[in-house]
């Protein structure tokens, strides 16, 4: 009933079943919302900037008429007074350009930061409640024995996983599952174990519900994280990688 590459069918379950339906059924619509508004804000801050833009301008364009009335009075006194004055429209035009340039650099970077931000908002909302639905779903439909037929499948390649790991200094071992497993079970990985790290550790059974679906395995300090969790956090990684979030 289920394949040798077990994990690729369940990884394959997340990406069509979780991110695809649920998002485009349930809240595609709520993001393109949230969105939308969050468009409309940066909307009205590039008004806002380009408010202040056409202030800046006819501030301006002022003060060069005032110039020219100044040069035309100038003209009239001694040369120093014409020195001066072309010297303050220099300095009133390049202020007015220069607050001109920062208020566009401003509302573009406002513009990217919020659209940054709501992506990520976005994403972890469709993330928690994908992590709740799909958990739900394989409770209900995935077949008993499919839980231990990952746990042989995993244990079956534990000594690729833990190829660099040295047993000398290992004083504890634990496997942490959401679910009590088999006597069986529970022999063949410390008969698997035992073959791969040699030396006195003691191995430890525990159970963590919070974990929903899958198992860890810690062998001292080093952690082999096999759960749904970790693997809608490594596909979620990858999303903000592509999108460079």
């Amino acid at each position: 009933m289920f394949s040798f590459n077990l994990l690729t069918i369940f990884s394959s379950i997340v990406n069509l079943l979780a991110l695809a339906w649920i998002i485009k059924r349930y809240f595609l619509g709520a993001i393109i919302r949230i969105m939308n508004e969050r468009r409309e804000k940066i909307e009205l801050a590039m008004k806002e900037a380009e408010k202040k833009l056409q202030e800046a301008e006819e501030l301006r364009k002022q003060r060069e008429s005032q110039l020219a009335q100044a040069r035309d009075e100038a003209a009239k006194i001694v040369n120093e007074a014409i020195v001066t004055a072309e010297k303050m429209k220099r300095d009133i035009t390049a202020k007015a350009e220069e607050e001109a340039e920062k208020i566009i650099v401003k509302a573009h970077e406002i513009s990217m930061a919020e659209r940054k931000r709501v992506l990520e908002t976005a994403k972890k909302e469709v993330l928690s409640l994908s992590r709740l639905i799909i958990k739900e779903f394989f409770r209900r439909f995935l077949p008993v024995e499919a839980e231990e037929l990952l746990i042989n499948q995993f244990v079956d390649s534990l000594n690729l996983l833990i190829v660099n790991v040295k047993g000398d200094n290992i004083e504890e071992i634990k496997f942490v599952s959401p679910d009590n497993v088999s006597g069986q079970i529970k022999k063949k990985i410390e008969d698997k174990l035992r073959s791969l790290l040699p030396g006195s550790w003691k191995l430890n059974f525990e159970l963590d519900p919070s974990i929903g679906l899958g198992f860890k395995l810690f062998i001292g300090e080093f952690l082999i994280d096999n759960s749904l969790d970790y693997h809608l956090s490594q596909i979620y990684d990858s999303i903000r990688e592509v999108e460079n979030i």
